[in-house]
């Protein structure tokens, strides 16, 4: 059975969501990745285009865009421009609340959008399929 490739997406608020995500998938039912790097340019600036190319070339080797909608996720520039490079290249997206209170980034709205309920690795997985 061939593993999905997903590409995380997260804020930089929600490293510890994303390594406790790594950490589930013990059985390496996924083929995860994601940009481990703080961004530290904004996303609309020059200096983001090494950034953007590193990411689109990421996203684009994927077959799922994961979304880890936490607190602060909708604020992010940087996620809805990851969002919106997922649709744009045809990925699977798929989001997942750490809290069912969290915001959503606008972005999500309206891509179709597979949706965990819960931030565990069962309804992700389910989420994915």
């Amino acid at each position: 059975m061939t593993k999905n490739k997903v590409f995380i997406g997260y804020d930089e608020c929600d490293k510890a969501a994303k390594d406790r995500l790594l950490g589930w998938d013990v059985n390496k039912e996924f083929d995860f990745s994601c940009y481990d790097r703080s961004v530290d340019v904004a996303v609309d600036s020059e200096e983001a285009a090494v950034v953007k190319q590193d990411l689109s070339a990421r996203i684009g080797d994927s077959s799922h865009f994961l979304c880890i909608v936490g607190k602060e996720t909708y604020r992010s520039g940087w996620m809805a421009w990851e969002i919106r490079k997922a649709v744009e290249l045809k990925k699977m997206i798929v989001a997942a609340k750490t809290d069912s209170t969290n915001n959503s980034p606008t972005a999500l709205q309206g891509v179709g959008a597979s949706w965990s309920t819960l931030f565990d690795f069962d309804c992700i997985k389910n989420a994915m399929h």
